[in-house]
């Protein structure tokens, strides 16, 4: 895909609309479950979650129109290749229909085929609740997602390199013609940047090590025992995953583990530093994380008001998120870069 001549269009996130009936029918039919249905959230998928008379919680996830089923399949395997691999690291299990298969299919009334899958339902708190981790659970955070990192180093799948908008090297942040109809604040904010990111940045991201990552470690995909608790329990939600730069993974969360009036760089810190102890970075990976972060925050406010132009009604999640990622944007480009840089790299023995 072109990036400089995408539009918002190919950016659309279009979740299914099926009836609870219907997917319990076919869900009955082909994996002989049954029980109480409710909604879950999703921004491309349509989710919910069941729990059957036994008490067993499975989440049932359909995708949407425009995904093509090879990417359903390379969700599919990568949790299959965890479970084999990485058994003790927790995220969901595949759930088999009748006849064994791992995926299934449910058809709309245009006749268009959707992928269906169920997954085991994880328990627990989000970190986006409770209590904020403190400095040695931030590096607690940081090291489960450099072991996940390790964990899916051997993985591979011929729809690994898929385009996704979230992916934060593939361009979206630079393109040109999202650049043309983005809101003003963030067209001037980014002006500055933008030549940078795209002719020095990006091509140095993208040649940087590189495998198939999770790719949206949000404080909301990761999970704990309870509001107090900062153990990681559990990690959620598969459907950003792509193949692209390791240190991609990291600047997802640096970016998204923020809370008002606590310290940016000391958050960013502490999550590198444990990150870096699980998963050792090379010196170069490292000097990229902030620029990283930068194309991360950019991605998500043009991603997030495409998403409020497209809606009649606007979800205040989105509104919240747009102002953060403008908030956060605005503190980075304050600060002195090089010297960030630097103290990153000295967390991680590099001077």
């Amino acid at each position: 895909m072109d990036i400089d001549t995408i539009t918002e269009d190919d950016m659309r996130f279009n979740p299914p609309r099926f009836s609870e009936n219907e997917i319990a029918a076919k869900v009955k039919a082909i994996y002989g479950l049954s029980g109480l249905w409710s909604t879950l959230v999703g921004e491309r998928d349509q989710n919910f979650r069941l729990i059957t008379d036994g008490g067993q919680k499975y989440v049932v996830k359909i995708a949407g129109p425009d995904e093509d089923l090879d990417v359903s399949d390379f969700q599919v395997q990568a949790l299959i290749h965890l479970e084999k691999v990485s058994p003790n690291i927790p995220v969901p299990r595949i759930i088999r229909t009748n006849a064994g298969n791992c995926l299934s299919s449910i058809s709309d009334s245009k006749g268009v085929s959707h992928a269906l899958r169920i997954v085991t339902y994880l328990e627990g708190i989000p970190y986006g609740e409770g209590n904020f981790p403190d400095n040695a659970h931030l590096q607690k955070i940081g090291a489960f997602q450099g072991e996940m990192v390790n964990a899916m180093a051997g993985f591979s799948h011929h729809a690994s390199s898929h385009f996704m908008p979230w992916n934060l090297s593939n361009g979206v942040a630079v393109s040109k013609d999202l650049w043309a109809v983005a809101a003003e604040d963030v067209k001037s904010l980014a002006a500055p940047l933008l030549p940078r990111l795209r002719d020095h940045v990006l091509p140095i991201l993208n040649a940087s090590p590189s495998q198939v990552i999770h790719n949206d470690a949000h404080p909301y995909n990761l999970l704990r025992q309870d509001i107090e608790s900062q153990d990681v329990t559990g990690l959620i939600d598969f459907g950003d995953m792509v193949y692209a730069p390791i240190i991609n993974d990291l600047a997802v969360m640096a970016t998204t583990f923020q809370r008002k009036n606590i310290n940016d760089i000391e958050i960013v810190t502490n999550l590198l530093i444990g990150f870096h102890r699980a998963h050792p970075l090379t010196d170069e990976q490292v000097s990229l994380l902030l620029d990283a972060m930068i194309l991360r925050l950019l991605i998500t406010i043009l991603l997030t008001d495409i998403k409020i132009n497209m809606e009649a009604m606007q979800d205040p999640d989105i509104l919240t998120d747009r102002v953060e990622a403008f908030d956060m944007l605005q503190r980075i480009c304050r600060i002195d870069h090089d010297g960030m840089v630097n103290n990153l790299r000295a967390a991680c023995g590099y001077n």
